[in-house]
């Protein structure tokens, strides 16, 4: 009976789940299962988030960020280099992406994000979930709300590229650059619509709010 218990002792710390409580500064790929407490600094490699994270992330070089479905994180992710940011599982914290990628928040049936998200360079955001906050768009790219995806929340895209509509936006839609604003027949603004520069609105949806045009 001794043995027996003794070699489940050693089965149970073999197989127990360890938890972080500190800083992580990685190069290179580095998937991360566990429940973890501090901020990440990622280069050169891409990061796999499957567990739930207390801090934020900082991408830079070569490389992406990646929430899998099932995952939490309460923190900030940054991304500086080429590569994309993809959101599967839950963020409570904003995004942003700096290098030639684009942020793309995905169709996990849990998928879900609470916060901004900025993109300043060329590359898209593309919301096929749900999200609740800003949507600043700096760089060549477009904004794209998908299919019965909703955002609560205004966007605003700053230079080439178009703001497209399929889902639903609770808030305003504003294109200041070389761009137009497409709202398809699927698509509906609850704000108002505003086009600055150059573009064109083209409104196959309903607008419940004004639109502008200069």
């Amino acid at each position: 009976m001794k043995k027996l218990l003794n070699a489940s002792l050693v089965t149970t710390l073999l197989i127990a789940v360890p938890a972080y409580s500190n800083d992580m500064e990685l190069e290179g790929d580095y998937t991360i299962t566990h429940d973890t407490a501090g901020n990440i600094k990622i280069t050169n490699g891409t990061l796999f988030i499957a567990g739930n994270l207390d801090g934020n992330i900082e991408q830079y070089g070569e490389g992406s960020v990646v929430i899998l479905e099932g995952a939490n994180i309460d923190g900030n992710i940054k991304e500086f280099g080429p590569g994309d940011v993809t959101l599967s599982g839950n963020v409570d914290g904003n995004i942003e992406e700096e290098g030639e990628g684009s942020v793309i928040i995905d169709t996990a049936i849990l998928s879900s994000l609470d916060g901004n998200v900025s993109e300043k360079d060329a590359g898209d955001v593309r919301v096929l979930s749900s999200y609740d906050g800003v949507i600043l768009e700096e760089g060549d790219g477009s904004v794209i709300i998908d299919y019965g995806a909703s955002s609560d929340g205004n966007i605003i895209e700053k230079d080439a590229g178009d703001v497209v509509v399929k889902g639903e936006i609770g808030g305003n839609v504003e294109e200041t650059s070389e761009g137009n604003v497409i709202i398809e027949t699927s698509g509906v603004v609850y704000g108002d619509v505003t086009e600055k520069d150059g573009g064109s609105i083209f409104n196959y949806g309903i607008v419940y709010g004004n639109q502008f045009q200069d």
